[in-house]
């Protein structure tokens, strides 16, 4: 496994740095992925995530963890593309393949993908600050303290960002017959 704690002389090892890149593609993937829900344009994320990372590893001090700063670069980078991409269009475009596919039941199949999209939907309605906070504890599990230090706030603020941004979920989605038992406080 590769080191989370590079020391101030391994800094310029080029080595280095395309392994922990190799490393952390996989891990950039499934967060961007699990931010922005299933889109066909997943891939082009994960690449302006993975050329910004490239850039700021150069001024990765060792102050925490490679993956927490990794984690820290991919968000901001996702969420600053959602942002210049919905300036464009007002909605995120919600297509490609969800996680569980209701196999032989088409029907079932396309009620889940939907109700993927209802939930897309409200949570790209929150704040980028309220969303990061529940996509890193309630969709990641992170636990509280690791997600305040991706977002470098308190653990108190993270809190209440998460707090706040389930208390919207709930109003956005209570109505919902799919996705309403999974909001509710417990998400």
């Amino acid at each position: 496994m590769w080191p989370f704690r590079r020391a101030p002389e391994q800094r310029d090892d080029a080595a280095i740095d395309e392994q922990v890149l190799r490393e952390l593609l996989a891990d950039a993937r499934r967060w961007i992925a699990r931010y922005a829900g299933p889109r066909d344009d997943l891939d082009d994320l994960v690449q302006e995530a993975m050329i910004e990372l490239v850039a700021a590893l150069d001024r990765f001090r060792g102050d925490s963890s490679v993956r927490t700063y990794a984690h820290r670069i991919v968000l901001r980078t996702t969420a600053r593309e959602l942002a210049r991409r919905r300036a464009s269009r007002k909605r995120l475009e919600l297509v490609g393949e969800i996680e569980r596919e209701a196999v032989g039941d088409p029907e079932r199949a396309m009620a889940d993908r939907q109700a993927i999209a209802r939930f897309y939907e409200a949570l790209s309605a929150l704040s980028e600050k309220r969303r990061n906070a529940f996509v890193l504890c309630a969709v990641e599990r992170l636990a509280h303290d690791e997600a305040a230090a991706i977002e470098c706030v308190s653990v108190e603020t993270l809190r209440a960002r998460l707090k706040h941004a389930r208390a919207d979920l709930d109003a956005a989605l209570r109505d919902d017959p799919a996705l309403a038992p999974y909001v509710g406080g417990g998400a």
